[in-house]
C-alpha cells in the first residue's frame, strides 16, 4: 500500500467521524448518541471478536433505541 493510498483512506476515515459525530458540521453539537454506538461496535469488534453481521445488527438495534431517546 502506498503512502497516497494510506492518506485518502485516513483523509476518508476524518471525514466521515467529523460528520457522524458534529452535528451540522458545527464543531460544538457533539453527537453522543453515535460515539456511543461507534464505542460498541468498536468494543465488539476488537475486544470481543464478534462478525461484522453481528456488530451490525447489535449497533442496527441500538440505533433504533437511542433514536426514540
Amino acid at each position: 500500500i502506498t503512502a497516497a493510498v494510506v492518506g485518502v483512506i485516513a483523509n476518508l476515515a476524518v471525514w466521515f467521524a467529523l460528520h457522524v459525530l458534529f452535528s451540522n458540521s458545527d464543531l460544538l453539537q457533539f453527537e453522543w448518541r453515535a460515539a456511543l454506538i461507534a464505542a460498541l461496535a468498536a468494543l465488539l469488534l476488537f475486544r470481543m471478536k464478534r462478525s461484522v453481521l453481528e456488530v451490525l445488527a447489535v449497533s442496527a438495534v441500538a440505533g433504533l433505541i437511542l433514536g426514540h431517546i
